[in-house]
């Protein structure tokens, strides 16, 4: 099962259904994007730094692009969360690994998204909990066990 087929298995998975056309369209294309990259990164002389760094940049732009294809279908999806859990998976994410003192950068990198997603997800986080900042809406979801900050 290539990377792609295993996009959709989890897709049907996770949702129960297949993605909407227009997002697997926008995943198909960004899948090309990617494995060009990679081709590319296999052939080019070692000793081309300019070009390297730009299929770099590339790769890193096509990865972020496919993270957040990927969150915009979870978010067309319209997941249904508990009433008791007012945090979309991904804002769990971010604000427990926000609750660990990372930064909007350091969160944004491990989570292969640019860090206007993150600031994204916290001002959805700040929207949701009525936070006015980080360490208060950890302390408040960590309360109401909407975050686990161990894990």
């Amino acid at each position: 099962m290539d990377e792609r087929q295993s996009e959709m298995a989890s897709w049907r998975e996770a949702q129960g259904s297949e993605p909407p056309p227009q997002l697997a369209a926008l995943l198909d294309v960004l899948e090309l994007i990617a494995d060009q990259v990679r081709a590319y990164e296999r052939v080019l002389p070692h000793d081309n730094h300019v070009a390297r760094m730009a299929v770099s940049a590339l790769g890193e732009l096509a990865r972020q692009a496919l993270a957040e294809a990927r969150d915009l279908g979870d978010s067309l999806v319209g997941r249904s969360w508990a009433p008791d859990q007012p945090l979309s998976p991904r804002e769990q994410e971010v604000l427990t690994l926000a609750a660990q003192g990372l930064t909007n950068r350091e969160i944004a990198y491990r989570l292969g998204i640019s860090d206007r997603t993150v600031q994204f997800h916290m001002n959805s986080v700040f929207n949701k909990t009525g936070a006015s900042s980080r360490t208060e809406a950890a302390v408040l979801a960590i309360q109401r066990g909407w975050i686990d900050p161990a894990r």
